[in-house]
Parts: C-alpha cells; sequence; structure tokens
C-alpha cells in the first residue's frame, strides 16, 4: 500500500484553488517522490472559517492525524466545494486509511474539476479496483494512462500494473503485455510482475488472487519465459520454451507463445509445428489457426492459409483479427471481391471483441469461491450434513480428532464444512489432521481453502509447500515456502527449521547456492536434524543442485564437513572453518567448488595471495564457471592491478554474458582502468539486470563523475544511498530473526496496492 501525505501550508488569501504548490509524497515500498500539483487564484476573499479550517486540516495532515484532517477538511469543503486540492487531500487520506468507496468519491470530485489530472484518475482508478468494480477501474485507469502522471511519476507504475491485470482480466493479452514490457522490464523484473506477464503469456484471464496455487509453477515458468521475450533476450526464451513443454506437456497456449516466439525468430517450420500442437490442446481455439494462416501467407501458399483462416473465423465469427487474416488470404488466392472487403471492414480498428475462454479460467483458477464445497467433499456424506447441525458436526470432529480417530475426523470435518463453507478453523483443522498423520496430498485441498480466507497466513502456505514437497511437487512447493518465508510462520522452534530447511534443499534444487547457505547458515538445528541441515548445506556450498537424497552415501560425509565450514564462515569463526576445509582438499582435492569455496573464504579474511592460488585452482577442476573468474577481477582491483582485473572480468563476461556480477566486476575493472565510456556501457548492463544493488549504483556514480555527468553522477548517488540504507536494514532484521519471523520483503518495483491488511495469525 502507498501512501499519501505531507504538504505546504496553503497559501493566504486562498482563491479557487486548483492543487499548486501542493507536496505530495507518494510512498512507494520505500520510494518518495514528491511532485507539484497547480493552484490557480479566483476573484473573492477567502471566508475566515475556511481558512481556519484549511489551516487546520493542514497542520493535523501534517503531524499524521488523519481522522482529524479529513473531519477538518470535509468541514472546509463544506464551505468551499470547489477547493480542488482539499478534495485531493481527502481522497489520498481515506486511500491511506483503505476506505477506497469514500476515497473514490473524493478523487471523482478532482477530476470533475480538473479533467485533465491523470494522477487523480489513476487514484479513482485504483479506488475502484480495491473495491472490485473492475470495469470502473479499467475505465478510470485507461483514462490516467491516456494524460499521463508526470506530476506524479510514482503513481504511474503502480496504475499500470493494475491495469495490466485489468486488461488480462477483460482477455486483451497482448495490450497488457505490451504496457508491462514498456513500464516494467527497462530494469530487474520483481515476481510480481512476472506473474502478471506469465498470466498474459498463457492468456489467463484471472486476477492473480484467482488462480490455484497448484499452478503457481506453470505461471511463474511462464512469467521467466515472457520476461526474457520482453527483454528481447529471444534465444534465451527459445531455448527456455522445450523444457517447459516438457514440465507442463498440456498446458493451453503454451505452444501458441513457442510458436509466437519462432516466428518473430524467423523459423517457420518450427514454429508451424508448435501450432499443430497447440490445436491438438486447444481445439476450440481459433488462435493456431489465425497464426497459421500467417505463417503459409508469408511463405506463398495461399490455398492452405485460406483454409487456416476460414476455421479460424468459424471457431471466433467475432474476431476482428481472424477477418483480417481471412480477408489478406482471400486477397492473395486471388479472391479480392466482396467477401473479402466485408471481412476486411470488419477487421477495422475498434471491431475486435475480446474471446473469453472459460475453459482456461477452469484449468487455472480456484475451482470455487472460499469455502464452497468441492466435489472430493461432497458424496455420503452430503446427508449427513443435511440432516445433523453445523454445532453437533463441529463437536464431533474435533471429538474425534482428539481421541485420534482420524478416519472419523475427517468425515465429520467435511460433513461440517458443507454445512458451514467459511469455518477458517475447521479447514485449518482438517488440514492439520491430514497433515499430522502424513496424508500430504489430501492435506493440500483444506490448505487453499484456507488460503482463500486468509491469504496473509504464513504458516499455511508452509504447511501447503511442506506438503507438496512431499508429493514431488517441487516447484510449487518453492514458490509456497518463499511466500511462507516472506510472510512469517508461528510454530515452534522444530517446525520453523523443518520449513527453513526443505527452502534451504529447493533452492539447491534450483540452482540457488547462495541463497540456500544464507538462509541455513542463520539456523543451528539439534537432534536428528542437523545432520540433514549439514548435508544440505554443504551442497550449497559445493553447488550441487541435487536433492540430499539424490547424494551417493559415499559422499555425504564429505558434504555434511562443507556444511560444518559454512556455519562457521557464516559465524566469523574462520580459523575453524579453515581447519574442516584444508582437511577437505587434502581429501577431496579434485572436487569442483570445494577450492572455490576456500579461495572465497580466505578473500573475505584478507588473505589475497592464499586466496588466488585456490581460485586459480578451481579455473581448472571448473573451466566453464565464471564464479573463480569474478572472485580474481575482485582481488586484482583490491590489489590495484587493474590490467589483470581486466583479464579475469573479461572472462567471466565470456563464460557467462547473463551474469549481472560479471557485467558489474567487468565495468569497475574499466573504470580503474581509465575507459569510463567502457565502464558506464558495462555498468549500465549490469543495472539492467539488478537495479536493486546499491554497489552497482555507487559505481556508476563514479563512473558518470568521471565522465563530467553532475547530474547523472548525483542521480546514481541518491540511489545508491537509499537502496544501501535499505540493504543495511534488511542486514539487520536477517541478524535479528528467525526463518518464521514475519519480516519486510520490500519489493522496489511494486507496491502490493491490491492486498489488504492481514495479520498473518493463526485463524484461532
Amino acid at each position: 500500500m502507498f501512501s499519501a501525505g505531507h504538504t505546504v501550508t496553503p497559501k493566504r488569501p486562498l482563491g479557487r484553488p486548483s492543487l499548486r504548490f501542493v507536496t505530495i509524497t507518494i510512498v512507494l515500498l520505500a520510494l518518495s517522490t514528491p511532485f507539484l500539483l497547480s493552484q490557480a487564484n479566483s476573484s473573492g476573499d477567502a471566508p475566515a472559517s475556511f481558512e481556519s479550517l484549511a489551516g487546520q486540516a493542514t497542520a493535523a495532515r501534517e503531524q499524521g492525524k488523519a481522522d482529524d484532517a479529513i473531519r477538518y477538511y470535509r468541514q472546509a469543503l463544506q464551505i468551499r466545494p470547489e477547493w480542488e486540492e482539499g478534495w485531493w487531500y481527502v481522497g489520498t487520506l481515506l486511500y491511506d486509511s483503505n476506505h477506497f468507496a469514500e476515497a473514490q468519491s473524493a478523487f471523482g470530485n478532482v477530476v470533475e474539476l480538473d479533467p485533465k489530472l491523470g494522477p487523480a484518475w489513476s487514484f479513482t482508478g485504483l479506488c475502484a479496483f480495491e473495491t472490485k468494480n473492475y470495469p470502473a477501474a479499467l475505465t478510470y485507469l485507461e483514462k490516467g494512462h491516456q494524460l499521463g502522471s508526470a506530476q506524479v511519476p510514482q503513481i504511474a507504475k503502480v496504475a499500470d500494473y493494475h491495469l495490466a491485470l485489468l486488461l488480462i482480466r477483460n482477455s486483451e493479452f497482448d495490450r497488457a503485455m505490451a504496457l508491462l514490457s514498456s513500464a516494467f522490464v527497462q530494469a530487474q523484473v520483481s515476481d510480481q510482475v512476472k506473474v502478471v506477464l506469465g498470466l498474459a503469456l498463457l492468456r489467463v484471464p484471472l486476477l492473480p488472487d484467482g488462480i490455484d496455487p497448484s499452478k503457481d509453477a506453470v505461471i511463474a515458468t511462464a512469467g521467466a519465459i515472457a520476461t526474457l521475450l520482453a527483454q528481447n533476450q529471444q534465444e534465451q526464451a527459445l531455448h527456455a520454451f522445450p523444457q517447459a513443454l516438457k514440465d507442463y506437456p498440456n498446458t493451453p497456449y503454451l505452444h501458441y507463445a513457442f510458436a509466437s516466439a519462432l516466428v518473430s525468430a524467423g523459423h517457420l517450420d518450427e514454429a508451424q509445428a508448435q501450432l499443430h500442437e497447440e490445436m491438438r490442446v486447444s481445439p476450440q481455439s481459433a488462435l493456431p489457426y489465425q497464426a497459421l494462416a500467417g505463417i503459409q501467407l508469408q511463405l506463398h501458399h495461399p490455398q492452405d492459409a485460406l483454409k487456416s483462416a476460414e476455421q479460424a473465423v468459424k471457431l471466433a465469427p467475432h474476431s476482428a483479427a481472424a477477418r483480417k487474416v481471412l480477408a489478406e488470404s482471400l486477397q492473395a488466392a486471388g479472391r479480392s471481391g466482396d467477401e473479402a472487403m466485408t471481412h476486411a471492414k470488419l477487421a477495422e480498428p475498434g471491431n475486435e471483441v475480446p474471446q473469453e475462454e472459460s475453459r482456461i479460467a477452469s484449468f487455472y483458477g480456484r475451482d470455487s469461491s472460499p469455502g464452497r464445497p468441492t466435489a472430493k467433499e461432497s458424496g455420503p456424506d452430503a446427508a449427513v450434513a443435511g440432516s445433523a447441525g453445523f454445532e453437533e458436526l463441529a463437536k464431533h470432529a474435533e471429538a474425534a480428532r482428539d481421541a485420534g480417530n482420524v478416519e472419523q475426523a475427517i468425515r465429520n470435518y467435511r460433513a461440517a464444512l458443507q454445512v458451514r463453507p467459511a469455518w477458517e478453523d475447521g479447514w485449518w483443522d482438517l488440514s492439520m489432521v491430514c497433515f499430522g498423520n502424513a496424508r500430504y496430498s489430501e492435506a493440500i485441498e483444506p490448505l487453499k481453502r484456507v488460503l482463500d480466507l486468509k491469504p496473509a497466513f504464513g504458516t499455511a502456505w508452509a504447511l501447503l509447500g511442506l506438503s507438496e514437497f512431499e508429493i514431488k511437487d517441487y516447484k510449487n512447493s518453492l514458490i509456497h515456502l518463499e511466500k511462507a518465508q516472506g510472510l512469517g510462520i508461528k510454530g515452534s522452534p522444530e517446525a520453523i527449521q523443518i520449513a527453513q530447511y526443505h527452502l534451504g534443499v529447493l533452492l539447491n534444487q534450483n540452482g540457488e547456492f547462495d541463497r540456500a547457505v544464507e538462509l541455513l547458515s542463520m539456523g543451528h538445528p539439534e537432534g536428528p536434524l542437523a545432520s540433514q541441515w549439514n548435508l544440505a548445506l554443504g551442497m550449497g556450498l559445493l553447488r550441487v543442485p541435487l536433492l540430499p537424497e539424490q547424494v551417493e552415501p559415499a559422499s555425504q560425509p564429505m558434504f555434511r564437513a562443507a556444511g560444518q565450514a559454512a556455519s562457521l564462515l557464516a559465524n566469523s569463526k574462520y580459523d575453524d572453518a579453515f581447519v574442516i576445509l584444508t582437511k577437505l582438499l587434502k581429501d577431496y582435492p579434485h572436487t569442483p567448488f570445494l577450492h572455490y569455496a576456500y579461495g572465497a573464504a580466505l578473500a573475505s579474511f584478507s588473505q589475497y595471495d592464499e586466496a588466488e592460488a585456490q581460485l586459480r585452482e578451481e579455473t581448472r577442476i571448473s573451466p566453464d564457471s565464471a564464479l573463480p573468474y569474478m572472485r580474481i577481477a575482485f582481488i586484482d582491483l583490491k590489489m590495484q592491478r587493474s590490467a589483470d582485473a581486466l583479464t579475469a572480468a573479461q572472462r567471466a563476461v565470456w563464460l557467462a554474458p547473463q551474469s549481472a556480477e560479471a557485467h558489474y566486476v567487468m565495468g569497475r575493472a574499466l573504470l580503474s582502468s581509465g575507459e569510463t565510456q567502457q565502464a558506464i556501457k558495462e555498468l549500465e548492463t549490469a543495472n539492467g539486470m539488478m537495479s536493486n544493488s546499491p554497489e552497482i549504483h555507487f559505481h556508476l556514480a563514479r563512473a558518470y563523475s568521471k565522465a563530467k555527468q553532475p547530474e547523472r553522477a548525483e542521480q546514481e548517488r541518491e540511489t545508491f544511498a537509499r537502496l544501501n540504507a535499505i540493504a543495511e536494514r534488511q542486514r539487520s532484521m536477517r541478524g535479528s530473526q528467525a526463518y518464521g519471523a514475519s519480516h519486510d520483503q520490500s519489493d522496489l518495483s511494486l507496491p502490493s496496492v491490491a492486498a489488504g491488511p492481514d495479520s498473518g495469525s493463526e485463524p484461532r
């Protein structure tokens, strides 16, 4: 949520205003941007009572007394209803207090007084979005987008995100993709935006909160590919599609998206093959036929194109795009008479009707509204539910649970939930009975119902992730355990550590080794979990993308010892860690990334010569890895060996062209060598891949300063200061909080305006 507030005191005398010299601060996840609105004078002196109320309103607002400020503003507006500034502040204060319907009314007065004020239209749309008046929200947000938000640059990002959501809901996927690509992909893309890009790629006409959690993984995969496409990383996207299709072979529109990317790359034969696959998966969709006709026209096969286009129009008679390709096919086939002209006219702009597909909504959406019984929960128990009262059923369910009668407890809970589907504690208790008795697949459905009713309940997300892990749905498990980490979970220390361990294991499997090591180094379990914990931690240190049970028994002692060393390093016990690492190197000298781990540890302890020797040895064992070269380059920079640093950095970039860190160290090496313009280019490339890095902005400021660009240098210094403060706060929180404690995972790219506040506590 972002808030509005902070302004200067209205000038005296107050004439007819229209928001001038008023500074509104929009808090965008720790991103504050002031802006000015205009104020025009009108004839006549303001009544003293109005001036007094306006002053009291301003003072109350500046003191953070929102309720008092709203009351004074409203009293002043009764005297002067044309006071645009007053309506603006009432709207922003109400919006920040989650009173969206009242805020929308206030902003409605602003746009009536100043119809060309884009931010006011955008705020009106955001209010309508929050009240779920989506058609009105779409209208207002489009108006705000058309007018622009130059007065409030940050609101443009928030408004465009929600506009894209509503375009997706309205099945206008191509428009949504274009909007997101222009607004969000010039820098690092947040997971939140990637989800929406995934919805657009897969043509899912739903908002994110309407997606069944079991579909989160496929949407995340599609979002990652859509991000690559939006960033013009076409080759990487084309390489990602086959694995996605292998993981999700019958997903609607995934073949279609692949075909579209292939067409853009000029691979028309392969694209046709993918479109035929899409016809198999989506036989009632006009899109693959429409796209195939376009390819056949390019290949000068007009008769084939005509057949495909006719089928497209048959399936989607109201589609302007299908009519257009049919008109083109008729002309190419020599039939350019009245029929072609008719179709061409129907294809004119403004005639397109979004093609809604209920099957896609059913495929991805929650199978019912929150609490509504599913097929699994109906059946024989329905008669019981009809003949027994809720209170009695709930009492019997709890008694059976307490007595350890699992089958009876499950039956009674399901029967009670048919009578009262919104019984949050019942869904929670049912999920706990199933989970506690290792019936993980049965626990998933009631956990989803809990999350329908309480979407910010971190503990339920953790249990959902653990249940998915047990049934080997690892991709969804990773997503949901990460969500639980962000929201925070409650439970015993042992339960929290179990969730932490499984998240670390999945991060390893996903190749996110540094994150896994950081997470697992924070915990110090005892008992049976300690051995497995060290095994997973050691696998992260040595960068092994496997699950612990996939490790050969003979290798497990090595990984456990590496895990002990990683834990010691995280706690700055270097001498003890070095003893373990030295022995490991003696016993396992050819193990990949063991020399790298030792070299990185030595470098952090300022033993640069020994560190470089270990890293050079790693380049021999792992010649295709950029990591040791990056470390060597950093050491060379530390030792002021610019030429050597540049050589190592060039090798790193050659091995890992998509690595932000490789381009970052390359930029630093070039800057150190006096090649300022080339350094700026590399640092800007790194910033495009990882815009939230304080270090990159710090060195960009240095580079711009050397290039005699003081304004850009100052801008980068300000960005560095802001991001560094956030990083310091996060480091402090990591040091003081356990995995299960709720903490801020602010996404600098986007606020979660659509999410309402939730304590995240247990249903009871």
